[in-house]
């Protein structure tokens, strides 16, 4: 018997997919809501907090100026394009980074500057990430996506 032939129960399964894919289209995903305010054509707003452990290199890792006029370095010049949208952030400090377990103290209240509590838990109301997805998250089908690859016990 041939190795190619396809029994007649896998065909059927095969056809009720490809019949139901149309249908599947139509559905709703991820929460969308019918009503939400994205004007078509346009990019949603989109935020992105970066965090690396190890730090970067100071003379690869720069910007300098704002907008067009907006100088950056080698490591962040693949954004160069983009330069007129993007808003860098200087001058923070976070002490409550320099608490606790040196790897999610520092992570763990990246986006809320809140003291961790043991466990991880933080008690702090509100952070960034999350009241920029409560403004802006109606226009995405998505609000809000984190995505970590520690614990978060301090």
């Amino acid at each position: 018997m041939s190795a190619y032939l396809t029994t007649r129960r896998t065909m059927l399964r095969g056809l009720g997919v490809a019949m139901a894919l149309p249908w599947l289209e139509s559905l709703r995903v991820w929460g969308e809501e019918a009503g939400t305010t994205a004007v078509k054509g346009e990019a949603p707003v989109r935020f992105a907090a970066l965090f690396s452990g190890n730090g970067f290199h100071r003379d690869h890792w720069w910007a300098k100026g704002a907008g067009k006029s907006m100088e950056l370095g080698p490591v962040l010049e693949p954004l160069n394009e983009f330069r007129e949208k993007l808003l860098f952030i200087r001058g923070l400090y976070n002490e409550e980074a320099l608490k606790g377990n040196i790897h999610s103290s520092q992570t763990g209240n990246i986006l809320s500057g809140a003291p961790l509590e043991s466990g991880g838990g933080i008690r702090s109301g509100i952070s960034i990430d999350q009241l920029l997805a409560k403004h802006y998250g109606q226009t995405t089908k998505v609000p809000s996506l984190v995505l970590g690859c520690e614990k978060s016990n301090p």
